[in-house]
């Protein structure tokens, strides 16, 4: 079994990792300083009682009394010395076997310490600590590796956003400049016929709408984060909305020589947060739109099944390659990696789709066979859902 680390755990024992670090390290430090100081009063403390109680109270049995404190045959090599030297040999020898233990074990601590600078780093080399600290070593490694992941994958989305924005730039040039070049036709001809002059007209609108477009999906980049925004849930007619959804979409069907044909069970009453469930539709639907051959039907179904609702979109187009549809919901995935590429956008609408479902605790999934694709939307029908 692979143990899954929560990247907010993650993040959490970074910051603790370096602020103990920073705080402790040289406190511990000093702290083991004195009690080594502290350590050598107690030497003193500890022989002065020992000579008073031996020697005071019972000074005609000291070798006795030394017998059965270290053994017969230890207490015989040392007999002739004074009682004095043997209480300070044996009390120091006591002390200097409690600072070796003292060091070896601020030795492991340290070592340990030192190694959570190297949880949050990007090498490749693993963390060592001692034997007895196997378990720690090996969780220890499993957050530095699970970390140079995260930031890995944090580069690659990095690198994706920039190029998005990188091509949306180059995007929103093109249908600018065509919008000022025949308004400026309009305004230098003012005898242009008729015919010519509405031709350009609606050129010009249709290159506006594009340009709209671009910019809506412009601001869905800058401002994509779901995750942090509570859901508004209401009971919602899921089957009303759908069909509001389809009556905006059918200047564009009517442009693209598109059929879409409804199939909705009834009483299809769900309690969501109605405004993102829309979105979620609106961009399935605009996807499908999108690479749908001319002339072909999308179909879009709904119904009830146990405790859930499942609805499907199904269009007919280019079938969508395995490899591309296991990344077909990532974020800046641009669809025209498998597609025509002017019909391309930022790749948030599927990726914005999949977070809301997962808020809602639903599920929105993509298959692709014989030029058709189908995605699925399966939602819990109660109101038990998370806030």
């Amino acid at each position: 079994m692979i143990l899954e680390i929560n990247p907010n755990l993650l993040k959490l024992y970074g910051e603790w990792g370096i602020s103990l670090n920073k705080k402790f390290s040289g406190k511990y430090k000093k702290t083991t300083l004195f009690r080594h100081l502290v350590g050598a009063i107690a030497i003193l403390v500890i022989f002065a009682i020992c000579y008073f109680v031996i020697m005071v109270a019972y000074p005609n049995n000291f070798y006795i009394i030394l017998e059965r404190m270290i053994g017969y045959d230890l207490a015989y090599l040392i007999h002739g010395y004074e009682p004095a030297v043997i209480l300070f040999i044996i009390v120091t020898s006591q002390f200097l076997v409690w600072i070796g233990v003292e060091w070896n074990s601020s030795r492991k601590i340290m070592k340990i310490m030192d190694s959570l600078d190297s949880v949050l780093d990007n090498s490749a080399d693993d963390i060592g600590l001692p034997a007895e600290f196997s378990d720690l070593q090996n969780w220890l490694n499993l957050l530095k590796t699970q970390n140079r992941e995260q930031q890995h994958l944090k580069e690659i989305e990095i690198q994706k956003k920039s190029d998005t924005l990188t091509y949306l730039a180059h995007d929103i040039r093109t249908p600018l400049a065509s919008v000022i070049g025949y308004l400026s036709l309009l305004c230098e001809a003012p005898d242009m016929p008729e015919e010519q002059r509405n031709k350009f007209i609606r050129t010009a609108f249709e290159k506006a709408l594009k340009f709209e477009n671009l910019i809506d999906e412009f601001f869905d980049i800058t401002r994509y984060s779901l995750s942090d925004k509570a859901l508004v849930k209401k009971e919602t007619d899921l089957c009303f909305l759908i069909e509001q959804i389809a009556d905006e979409f059918y200047p564009l069907l009517q442009q693209k020589g598109l059929c879409l044909n409804l199939d909705l069970a009834d009483d299809l009453f769900i309690f969501v947060d109605a405004e993102k469930i829309a979105r979620v539709f609106n961009n399935v639907i605009k996807n499908a739109i999108t690479f749908s051959y001319p002339q072909s039907v999308i179909e879009v179904s709904a119904k009830k099944s146990n405790k859930y609702i499942i609805a499907k979109i199904k269009n007919h187009g280019e079938t969508i390659p395995n490899d591309k549809l296991e990344r077909i919901f990532d974020k800046f995935y641009r669809a025209d990696e498998f597609g025509d590429s002017d019909l391309g956008g930022t790749g948030l609408g599927l990726a914005i789709a999949k977070e809301i479902m997962r808020m809602h605790n639903g599920t929105i999934t993509a298959e692709s066979f014989e030029e058709n694709t189908v995605f699925t939307i399966t939602l819990p029908i109660g109101n038990n859902m998370q806030e």
